[in-house]
């Protein structure tokens, strides 16, 4: 049993371990400004991926072999305090291992064809270092088996995305765009925080294992069930806006601003999918309260109803994949919401491989299209064109026409009720801060003139 153990738990290690040693090793070598040629990166970023899948791949092997169907591990201590302490805890079982072989299996796909895509770009290793980021960060939310550590690689990937969605920082729509991303993936953190707080306050622990054996009908009979019921309405919130379910989903369009394949990985296959995951981890608080289960039904829905409409008034190809995705998230949703399991994880799994080629292929499906158009003598397309939905002989409603071409609002929605008021409180934060340290330090600012005049 303790040859087993060992084997099991040097598995573990190898697939939580390996991406985040990648991701010190490049930040180390970015911040100390050493030069890392293309080669020795597409190498070692591969290499790292590769390991981790191999871990990840033995694990499966091992626990099917032997009969058995989930396996803990726990890489150091864990952090006590009188009040408080922080578990640091992974947990293996059939959700969380196929999510983190999909994602391991895509994010190879992905630094394979990130080497020649991002080939001679100025950022180059500064890309990577970014992408070792999200990989680590998507590893330790797929396998953690504590709320703690599951909060560590959420914030892990959001910052990788936002940082991404600007990365080309020369240009102010990158940047602008990123800076929406990161403000709405802040409100998505801070509701898992506190929902953080409120397992805590009913658990005494963050453990999964006890919600996860508990189910919805165990927790119903804690004294402290309403209590989960608040926590399950904040995890919906951070999957909210980490899914862009509607009202959150303005942000989607604009994360087109990063390079394809952050694209592909971030909005088409797995960022997209990961308040998904949490919901389908933690179904069991969702289905202990039917009204909040019907809310996640509903929502989900409509992300889908909204976004199938948008979706065919769009203009350029990676809008349309981007509501494309979300017209699938949001009935991946629904399907979580309605209690259902092994059928949402096959949804995700299918759906983000579909979508990881559709944008990897994006960039050279105008040339492709261009090609065939001009095969067939610009006949029998312009007579599609003429006759499609949003073709000038189309019965489609000018307002919903409008109502799709304009995204529905939200990117108005998004600026105007979370955007301002989010960089505002912060402009007003920082000016009280001015204003307290000059006031500590003694200097009056409403005199300021007068001290020319003294002297």
């Amino acid at each position: 049993m303790n040859e087993l153990k060992q084997t099991l738990d040097l598995f573990a290690a190898m697939g939580i371990f390996s991406p985040l040693a990648l991701a010190i090793f490049l930040l180390l070598a970015f911040v100390l400004q050493v030069r890392l040629h293309e080669k020795v990166i597409a190498l070692v970023v591969q290499s790292s991926v590769f390991i981790s899948f191999a871990g990840i791949l033995g694990l499966v092997i091992m626990l099917t072999a032997n009969g058995m169907k989930k396996w803990e591990y726990e890489p150091f201590p864990t952090f006590y305090l009188e009040s408080f302490h922080f578990d640091f805890d992974f947990y293996f079982d059939w959700l969380s291992l196929s999510f983190a072989m999909l994602s391991l299996l895509l994010c190879f796909v992905i630094a394979f064809f990130s080497q020649r895509y991002m080939h001679r770009e100025a950022g180059y290793q500064r890309f990577f270092v970014l992408y070792s980021i999200f990989v680590s960060g998507i590893v330790i939310a797929s396998l953690s088996g504590t709320i703690e550590s599951l909060f560590v690689g959420w914030e892990m990937v959001g910052l990788s995305s936002a940082l991404l969605v600007a990365f080309f920082h020369e240009r102010i729509m990158p940047t602008r765009n990123g800076l929406h991303l990161w403000i709405v993936y802040r409100i998505s953190d801070a509701a898992l925080f506190l929902a953080s707080y409120l397992l805590h306050h009913a658990l005494g622990q963050g453990f999964f294992r006890v919600i996860l054996e508990q189910g919805s009908e165990g927790l119903a009979h804690a004294t402290s069930s309403p209590v989960y019921v608040g926590a399950g309405v904040l995890i919906f919130l951070a999957s909210a806006c980490k899914s862009a379910l509607f009202p959150f989903s303005g942000w989607l369009p604009r994360a087109m601003e990063g390079p394809t394949p952050t694209s592909a990985i971030f909005y088409g296959a797995l960022s997209i999918h990961l308040g998904a995951f949490l919901l389908l981890r933690l179904n069991p608080i969702v289905q202990l309260s039917p009204t909040l289960a019907w809310v996640v039904v509903f929502f989900g829905l409509l992300t889908a109803l909204f976004s199938g409409i948008i979706a065919n008034a769009q203009t350029d190809i990676k809008s349309i994949l981007a509501f494309a995705t979300l017209t699938q998230v949001g009935i991946i949703i629904a399907e979580i919401g309605l209690g259902l399991e092994m059928l949402p994880l096959i949804h995700i799994i299918g759906h983000a491989s579909l979508r990881t080629y559709q944008f990897l292929r994006a960039p050279s499906s105008f040339a492709y299209y261009k090609s065939l158009e001009e095969s067939l003598g610009r006949t029998e397309l312009n007579k599609k064109a003429i006759n499609s939905p949003s073709g000038p002989e189309s019965n489609v409603s000018p307002a919903i026409y409008a109502f799709a071409l304009n995204r529905g609002g939200m990117d108005s929605m998004l600026d105007k009720f979370i955007v301002k008021p989010f960089v505002q409180s912060f402009k007003l934060a920082d000016a009280f801060e001015k204003r307290l340290v000059s006031m500590l330090a003694g200097h009056d600012s409403s005199n300021g003139g007068n001290h020319g005049e003294g002297a």
